[in-house]
């Protein structure tokens, strides 16, 4: 299911460090961080999709803290996470501050990929030596190279799969090419470049659509082939003419969510608003939805037009978010046991 249950190799170590920490919540509350200063300076100019997260700012909520036991319901992932700890003197629970990770139009061709991790405490020594032992009992060996000033790191089975350490309080991780292109991008000067993604002006403003000072933001240029995809299924009707997206989620006060989609014209626009509108009310009538109670949530979701962009909302009072994060626990404890009333078995 997850990357966790494949070897142990570098990407999915990496991959723990902020995935895990999406999950837990069981440090003590920070004040919230500005807004992330150059948040694609290092990554490449073909950048087209972003997505950031930030850990000490959802550490800081209520809602975040009630969401903590989900961390260690699995026994095994509680575990390998005291083992990290233990081992390096960095928990991935407390000490990752936030991550951004961002694709390229056509990411599954190019496997591109690149991801950037702040956190506290990175010891690159203990770190290493930590996941040279994984990798190693899995029959693989890690290696380092430098390139543009970094020593980058990589295992001989994915060698295309390379991060470094800018310093104690950042990583960096790249595929297909990324992890080199961006140590060059991180040893030169910050700010817009027509070699970083800072120089695609539209990126840029669906970033500051988006609200990198929220606790979770995300903004895609659509790839073409995505809305190609679209276009040929059915149950989507107008999504093929989304150009543009932008997300940002609040959990300060319950849950304030935002997405703005770019369409071509205002009647796309409009035609989204009313799709949306059906959709929620469909959903409402749905057996699933009214066997997991979550009906009265959906009168939070509200959708509009604005000239070419439909505004989609939602919000949920703090109330009804810890409601649902409880009603989330007793679905997972269900799904792990394969018996959701009203679903399928897998």
């Amino acid at each position: 299911m997850s990357a966790r249950r494949r070897p142990l190799r570098l990407v999915c170590f990496l991959l723990l460090l902020g995935l895990a920490t999406c999950r837990g919540g069981c440090g003590k509350k920070a004040a919230p961080p500005p807004a992330p200063a150059g948040a694609l300076d290092w990554f490449p100019s073909d950048t087209r999709i972003v997505v950031g997260v930030d850990f000490a700012r959802l550490r800081a909520t209520t809602l975040w803290a009630q969401l903590g036991s989900l961390a260690t319901t699995d026994p095994a992932d509680r575990q390998k996470i005291d083992e990290l700890a233990s081992r390096t003197g960095f928990d991935p629970l407390k000490q990752v501050d936030s991550l951004v990770v961002a694709f390229p139009e056509e990411a599954r061709v190019q496997g591109g990929m690149g991801m950037i991790l702040r956190g506290r405490g990175l010891d690159e020594n203990r770190l290493i030596a930590y996941v040279r032992d994984q990798v190693t009992k899995q029959g693989d060996d890690l290696f380092s190279f430098r390139h543009a000033g970094r020593t980058l790191w990589a295992t001989k089975k994915e060698p295309t799969t390379a991060g470094f350490f800018l310093d104690s309080t950042t990583f960096v991780l790249g595929t297909g090419g990324w992890a080199e292109r961006m140590a060059e991008l991180s040893a030169g000067p910050p700010g817009p470049s027509s070699a970083n993604a800072t120089g695609n002006v539209p990126l840029v403003h669906l970033v500051d659509r988006a609200g990198p000072a929220r606790a979770i933001w995300a903004a895609a240029i659509v790839p073409a082939a995505t809305r190609s995809a679209l276009a040929a299924d059915p149950g989507l009707p107008g999504a093929a003419n989304v150009n543009r997206l932008a997300l940002g989620i609040d959990l300060t006060a319950g849950v304030d969510a935002h997405l703005l989609a770019d369409l071509s014209t205002h009647a796309e626009a409009e035609d989204m608003a009313r799709q949306v509108g059906d959709a929620v009310l469909a959903a409402k009538k749905s057996p699933q939805v009214l066997l997991m109670g979550v009906g009265p949530y959906l009168d939070g979701v509200t959708a509009r037009a604005n000239d070419v962009t439909c505004e989609v909302g939602v919000r949920l009072s703090p109330a009804q978010a810890s409601d649902g994060v409880d009603r989330l626990k007793a679905l997972l404890t269900l799904a792990r046991q394969g018996a959701v009333p009203g679903f399928p078995h897998p």
